[in-house]
């Protein structure tokens, strides 16, 4: 598995990481998949609307999954996934990623720990283990 993702979304991705501070940010990532790539065409910034301590935590808010769906939909494209950052820790899913991941869906994480590294995981059909995605920056 292989995802694609342009140098300028990068940039986008890792400023709304940057900028949420100490707070986890989300978003959503929009494009095609093509046989075993996965290739990000838009992102969606998404409000986090975690109930608790944002710090540690983030579930995208609803209505930003509803629009990205309908922009995702109306450009023949499709939600690939979500990007969030972690704060603390490195760029390893935490137990909390593992308790709302969707199988099949691609899970970019930045890490602000305190330097900022990134990688991609994919949760596995079973919905039993993630396994890393290889990262092409074009």
């Amino acid at each position: 598995m292989l995802l694609s993702l342009r140098n300028d979304l990068l940039r986008e991705i890792l400023d709304h990481c940057t900028h949420a501070s100490f707070e986890e940010c989300c978003g959503l990532l929009i494009g095609r998949r093509v046989g075993d790539e996965v290739i990000v065409e838009k992102i969606k910034k998404a409000k986090n609307i975690y109930p608790y301590d944002k710090r540690v935590g983030y579930i995208v808010d609803p209505l930003d999954y509803l629009e990205a769906e309908k922009e995702a939909e109306k450009n023949r494209l499709e939600v690939l996934g979500v990007y969030h950052s972690h704060i603390w820790i490195g760029p390893s899913p935490s137990m909390r990623d593992w308790e709302q991941a969707i199988p099949g869906y691609i899970y970019l994480i930045i890490s602000l720990n305190p330097e900022i590294s990134y990688k991609a995981w994919i949760m596995e059909k079973d919905g039993k283990r993630f396994k890393e995605v290889e990262i092409k920056i074009i």
